[in-house]
């Protein structure tokens, strides 16, 4: 079998959107919540912005919403942590 490279009326193509620095960063501080082996963050979503990073969502109790705060810190290219989790079946 013989592989062509992929062109589009005989240019190459074109990528709309490359992971950008924030993307990069909600994966990595993401990734590292799922593999502490501390907190259950299953239910806790990352957004990154310019080296800001938010964390919302729920866990079971109040020290594991300071334990992803610190988790968060400790990710190179974190500047500070916008930490807005709150814990399961608690009343607002």
């Amino acid at each position: 079998m013989v592989q062509k490279d992929r062109r589009f009326f005989g240019k190459p193509p074109e990528f709309l959107s490359q992971r950008s620095a924030s993307t990069e960063l909600e994966a990595e501080v993401a990734s590292a919540l799922a593999n502490d082996g501390t907190v259950d963050a299953s239910d806790v979503v990352v957004t990154a912005d310019h080296g800001g990073v938010t964390l919302a969502g729920t866990v079971a109790s109040a020290q594991e919403i300071t334990r992803c705060s610190q988790i968060a810190r400790g990710i190179p290219g974190v500047r500070h942590v916008r930490n807005i989790i709150g814990v399961w079946g608690s009343k607002i």
